[in-house]
């Protein structure tokens, strides 16, 4: 399928489920699961081996031209370019605990927040139970207090990338 028949999917799909805890944007994490991770894996990981941060601004291991006008120029050109920009930087300064410390219960953290979690005026929730995720995290695996707080940072972000206004 070309490129733009599944971005019209993706958007159609999008417009379906447009409501209370469902994307009302292209997921960042399905649009790269789509249209990147056949060459480049697995966006954290590909962040995190392939990419470097420079005074706050991503560039490839071996080459210092602006990577967002490189991106603009690529496979899936100006789709999303930016925001797929903001992720890969997020996850380049981001430890992979989750996938460390929660998949083997969880699989990938957005997966688990799509199936999971739901963000509701600005809070997640559990889809379940309508719960606070943090209220549920201070009480899970006997977390600490600092673990809860990047993990919540971790989920919102993720949340944030899965649920796009």
């Amino acid at each position: 399928m070309r490129v733009s028949g599944v971005i019209g999917i993706a958007l159609i799909t999008s417009l379906l489920f447009a409501g209370k805890g469902w994307p009302s944007g292209i997921d960042l994490h399905w649009l790269w699961d789509n249209q990147c991770a056949d060459c480049h894996g697995h966006s954290g990981e590909f962040s995190r081996k392939f990419l470097k941060v420079n005074n706050g601004q991503l560039q490839g291991r071996h080459d210092t031209r602006n990577l967002a006008a490189f991106m603009r120029n690529h496979y899936a050109s100006n789709i999303e370019v930016d925001a797929i920009y903001e992720m890969l930087l997020a996850q380049a300064l981001t430890r992979p605990r989750f996938k460390q410390e929660c998949s083997q219960c969880h699989d990938g953290a957005a997966s688990f927040v799509r199936h999971s979690l739901v963000l509701q005026d600005e809070v997640l929730l559990s889809r379940q139970s309508g719960q606070p995720t943090r209220e549920f995290m201070l009480q899970h695996r006997q977390l600490e207090t600092s673990d809860v707080n990047f993990f919540m940072d971790l989920l919102n972000r993720v949340a944030r990338e899965v649920y796009r206004p």
